[in-house]
């Protein structure tokens, strides 16, 4: 009878402990709020994501300054704790606080918004400088800044301090295809100002920077040609038409078109080059008393010239000269200005020397 009593209580004991070991198998654990680190550089032209390590997908964000920079909480994802997406306003620095309503735990972040900027990380180059494992940031600030950096090879990651630092400027030359028929191609150059020596390999800064020319190659098959433009566009600010329009109005840019004309039913071919130049001998352009008259004289004793007598020419030019005063003054110009046209000036020089 005491048998039974101990092998009853033995099996109520093992089933509390099975019991409770269900029971805390089917709670949900909790995370500890936790971050990557406490300060974030975003840059302003892009918005970018925080990533959450620790938490429990349920939280409360305030920005202490909410003029620099906003902050959404992204759950989309299933897996993982969510992630902050930051939306850049303006440079500055601010703080945030990132509560857990699980846990009721605050981790606080500072998050900096600085310049945009392009990274031309280089993968293949024969450049002393610019050679493999080198990467250039354009920053987008007023003075065009640009760093350059390398990868640590022992280690597989960019080095933290920038081995140069110089400037940075786009430009545009005009070039023609091959063949007159061919059209003219803006070829986009980067030019990056650094301290260097004759064959272009970093020096001290105290050496005055030199000005290293890369042409973008845009008709090989390896540049992503739209893609580039339009990064360099949006992120760095570049305005392709206002260089396209700068470089048509330089002298050394200019290219000057072929026209080539013919005339129909016949085999004759005319080829020259338009332009501005040469520009025309002086004095041609002027206005000539003379040929204005001429026309109007012309106009109105036009059929009856001959018939008249040199009297009667005579007083009809003295009222033309009168009305190309009159036409002159009301800005007639265009019709007396076709005088040269007609022959009659010959005569007229006569009486008008």
């Amino acid at each position: 009878m005491k048998t039974k009593h101990l092998l009853g209580a033995l099996l109520s004991f093992l089933c509390t402990i099975i019991f409770f070991s269900c029971g805390n198998n089917n709670e949900e654990k909790i995370y500890p709020l936790s971050f990557e680190k406490e300060y974030y550089e975003q840059p302003l032209l892009r918005a970018t994501d925080i990533t959450i390590r620790g938490g429990n997908r349920d939280y409360t964000v305030t920005v202490e300054e909410t003029d620099i920079l906003s902050i959404d909480v992204d759950l989309s994802s299933s897996i993982g704790m969510g992630s902050l997406k930051v939306t850049p306003k303006k440079k500055g620095e601010t703080k945030v606080k990132v509560k857990d309503n699980i846990t009721n735990e605050i981790v606080e972040l500072k998050i900096k918004i600085i310049d945009s900027y392009l990274a031309y990380a280089i993968k293949e180059s024969n450049h002393p400088a610019l050679s493999n494992g080198t990467v250039v940031y354009l920053i987008n600030n007023e003075s065009k800044d640009c760093y350059f950096f390398r990868y640590s090879d022992s280690k597989n990651e960019l080095s933290q301090n920038p081995i140069a630092k110089g400037t940075y400027d786009f430009s545009v030359k005009l070039e023609n295809g091959f063949g007159n028929s061919s059209p003219t191609y803006a070829i986009p150059y980067l030019t990056l100002n650094y301290a260097s020596d004759e064959q272009g390999n970093f020096t001290d800064a105290s050496t005055p920077p030199t000005p290293h020319k890369l042409r973008f190659e845009l008709f090989d098959g390896v540049t992503s040609v739209n893609a580039v433009i339009n990064l360099i566009q949006r992120y760095l600010k570049i305005d392709w038409e206002q260089l396209i329009n700068k470089a048509l109005t330089r002298s050394d840019y200019l290219i000057i078109p072929t026209l080539k004309t013919t005339i129909d039913n016949t085999d004759y071919t005319i080829i020259g080059t338009l332009d501005t130049r040469p520009e025309i001998p002086e004095n041609i352009l002027e206005d000539r008393t003379y040929e204005k008259i001429a026309y109007i004289c012309g106009q109105k004793i036009q059929n009856d010239y001959l018939q008249a007598s040199h009297i009667t020419a005579i007083f009809t030019c003295y009222w033309a000269y009168n009305a190309y005063f009159k036409l002159q003054k009301e800005r007639h110009v265009t019709e007396i200005e076709q005088a040269a046209q007609y022959s009659w000036r010959c005569q007229l020089q006569t009486f008008f020397p």
